[in-house]
């Protein structure tokens, strides 16, 4: 009797452990089968921004103009190139300079002071005249020391050229009281000399006038326009560049000035049409 008992209980557990098994096996297989969760997105990686210059070049708005120039250990190509940038003109550096690296900090300098801090021999050429008369950089140049200086027509080249031709062909040795006094007499008188020039004229056409001048600086005249009108001019030993504005508002100078020796050097003298007067 007991063995019996036995037994039904052995089946009784049996088929209670089988319906445990069916019934944990599909709650398995769904677990097995359950789409994984998908990945969050990467995190986004930060902007990195861009590598900062190591210069910055600033220019005043108003003329004349001032230069800030800030460079540590920079490319002296690149900081001018930004100078000519702002000047809207060419900048030329000699086969060594084009290597040169700078480091200088400076606020407010002049054009001029600006070079010297960046090169040991820069030229600037510029042209002034007009009824304002501030002189206008064309062109830049920067060279070491010793460095053959750039071509005097690099950058100011002529157009038309006039030619003054004076003088008595027959006039002899005369004595020397007599030709101080034609001198005296003469309705035109120029002299230049140290970049400085003296203009005594009266009653002259003002072609004539710089004829003269340009003659006498040895540069050419560059004859744009040729006004009927005579003039009186009369002073002595200005500086050329501040000389030709007082002549008439229709002249411009061409020029190199060394920004070391303060040298100026007379490229071009050009009279220009009246449309042209009011600017340079």
């Amino acid at each position: 009797m007991d063995l019996g008992l036995t037994r039904a209980g052995k089946c009784l557990a049996s088929a209670a452990l089988g319906l445990v098994l069916l019934s944990a096996a599909p709650a398995a297989a769904q677990q097995r089968q359950a789409p994984a969760k998908p990945a969050p997105p990467p995190a986004a990686q930060p902007k990195t921004a861009p590598d900062k210059k190591p210069w910055t070049v600033r220019m005043s708005r108003e003329a004349p103009h001032t230069f800030t120039v800030k460079a540590k250990d920079a490319s002296l190509s690149e900081v001018v190139e930004e100078l000519g940038r702002l000047l809207k003109i060419p900048v030329n550096l000699s086969p060594l300079m084009v290597k040169q690296r700078v480091t200088v900090d400076f606020a407010g300098l002049t054009l001029d002071a600006a070079l010297r801090a960046l090169a040991p021999q820069p030229y600037v050429d510029f042209v002034t005249g007009g009824e304002d008369g501030n002189p206008r950089p064309l062109a830049l140049y920067l060279h070491a020391f010793n460095e053959k200086e750039p071509s005097l027509t690099a950058t100011v080249q002529g157009g038309s050229e006039a030619l003054l031709l004076e003088g008595d062909t027959e006039e002899g040795v005369g004595d020397e009281e007599a030709r101080r006094k034609r001198e005296e007499a003469n309705p035109l008188r120029v002299s230049y000399g140290h970049n400085q020039l003296t203009v005594k004229a009266k009653k002259q056409p003002l072609t004539v006038v710089l004829f003269k001048v340009a003659s006498e600086m040895g540069v050419p005249f560059d004859l744009r326009w040729e006004p009927a009108n005579l003039v009186d001019v009369d002073f002595t030993g200005l500086p050329v560049d501040q000389a030709v504005r007082t002549i008439s508002p229709a002249v411009r100078l061409y020029y190199r000035l060394d920004a070391v020796s303060y040298q100026l050097q007379p490229l071009r003298l050009a009279l220009v049409p009246p449309a042209q007067a009011g600017a340079q």
